[in-house]
């Protein structure tokens, strides 16, 4: 894990300095700080600081395993402006590369690389399916809030997509105003999905709110952040739900995360539970109650941490059905193999038929056929009376066939269609789809044949 340090040099006036540091864990709950040695800190590099200490630092890294080992890891930062020497050029936005995630390499010939960013946070990722660099952040100017991405093959030359989140609409609260503060998206199966920053604030003046305390304003929410959902099928347009519940809700009073939180990167999913990490404040999103914590002189321990959300695995929506029964018709899928269900059915019922993409449907697989799923669990099979699987249907049905299912006093959050790999090949297969995902950088060839393939060719059997 690499997260920021910021040590206050006196009162909020003076200013803080900030550092990356870096920590490892063989459980994800208890974390260790290794003593690096790179740089000296107070006259002492025993310590776990990858960057030296400057005025203003801000960072997204990721690992990136379509490049060459030098350039494993990424990182997109800022500096601020106020500390050229280690961005080795004036902001904003900067790239540095390394092979271990610990020495970085910030070639000076490229940064920086992206101009005309406004504000101190943003995210990228790597899209293997059209093997390019997408980052999000907000441009100038900076209100309303929006979220706009940019795309690259290099990370050196980006190209501008334009605004693809903007402030809120008539589904958000109407005592407060909504802003889109921040997204940081992930792959989700075939989905791209994002978490996404909320800030609740003055609905006339966010300006005013954020400096004058609120005389007991309705709600009281101004300032509050919390993390929603959004998601998109192309990595490029992106929705949100029409339900604005927070995926990761702030804290209770006097919890470390009563007033804002921050989603990291990529969600993790372990042993059945999806696990999210966050950044948690104490204060929110004005500059008053910063003033208050550091004249209160509270240690930056108490008011900002690294913490931890966990959910069952695919938990983030559900399609729910009452007393009135609910259906929906997936599309055309090859037979499968088995079908499974992450539901919660339990008091209730969920029933799964097969049907043509004519809607008829298939014999021996309708819905007085089904055996009825009514407990809660992920990778509930999908059975029928007479035994038979949805495999039988590949010879007869090589169109596709749909699945149409029932629920009734139940909760759906996902379902899985597999297929057979007794010996491993579709995993082979799929992973050699990506022989060709090293590519050069036009850190490394200044020809303008930036994006050459790697050499190579991609594996084959043994004959």
């Amino acid at each position: 894990m690499w997260y920021g340090t910021e040590r206050w040099k006196g009162g909020a006036a003076d200013g803080a300095a900030y550092k990356l540091a870096y920590a490892t864990s063989a459980d994800g709950i208890r974390w260790i700080k290794p003593k690096l040695g790179l740089f000296q800190v107070g006259g002492n590099s025993e310590n776990n600081f990858v960057t030296p200490e400057m005025e203003a630092f801000n960072c997204t890294i990721i690992k990136d395993n379509s490049d060459v080992r030098a350039r494993r890891y990424k990182m997109i930062f800022s500096t601020g402006g106020r500390d050229p020497d280690w961005a080795r050029f004036h902001s904003p936005l900067s790239v540095a590369y390394s092979h271990d995630g610990l020495r970085w390499e910030r070639p000076r010939h490229v940064n920086p690389v992206l101009r005309g960013v406004s504000d101190d946070i943003w995210s990228f990722f790597f899209d293997p399916d059209r093997r390019k660099y997408l980052l999000l952040t907000r441009r100038v100017p900076n209100a309303p809030r929006d979220v706009s991405q940019y795309e690259s093959f290099d990370l050196v030359n980006w190209e501008d997509k334009g605004r693809v989140l903007v402030a809120g609409d008539a589904r958000d609260p109407i005592d407060v105003g909504t802003e889109i503060y921040y997204l940081s998206p992930f792959r989700y199966e075939d989905l791209y999905l994002g978490a996404l920053n909320c800030l609740y604030t003055h609905p006339v003046s966010e300006t005013y709110g954020s400096f004058h305390r609120s005389p007991g304003y309705p709600g009281d929410r101004m300032g509050l952040m919390d993390i929603q959902l959004a998601y998109s099928r192309d990595g490029r347009t992106w929705t949100r739900p029409t339900d604005r519940s927070p995926i990761v809700p702030i804290g209770k009073p006097g919890e470390l995360d009563q007033g804002m939180v921050y989603s990291a990167l990529n969600p993790i999913v372990r042993a059945g539970d999806t696990w999210i990490y966050y950044t948690g404040n104490r204060w929110s999103h004005n500059w008053w109650e910063w003033l208050d914590a550091y004249d209160a002189q509270r240690g930056i321990r108490d008011i900002a941490s690294v913490m931890l959300a966990r959910m069952p695995e695919d938990h983030f929506v559900s399609l729910d059905a009452g007393d009135a029964e609910g259906w929906f018709q997936s599309k055309p899928w090859g037979p499968p193999s088995e079908i499974f269900v992450n539901a919660d059915a339990q008091g209730g019922s969920i029933q799964v038929e097969l049907v043509t993409p004519y809607g008829e449907v298939i014999p021996d697989f309708g819905r007085s056929e089904c055996l009825p799923i009514t407990s809660s669990g992920r990778n509930q099979k999908i059975q029928w009376r007479s035994g038979r699987q949805p495999w039988d249907l590949r010879s007869n049905h090589r169109g596709g066939i749909s699945a149409r299912f029932y629920l009734r006093h139940a909760r759906l959050y996902s379902y899985t269609m597999t297929l057979p790999d007794p010996d491993g090949k579709l995993a082979r297969d799929k992973a050699n789809a990506r022989w060709l995902e090293a590519i050069k950088h036009r850190s490394d060839n200044w020809s303008g044949k930036s994006n050459d393939p790697a050499p190579g060719l991609p594996p084959r059997p043994a004959p």
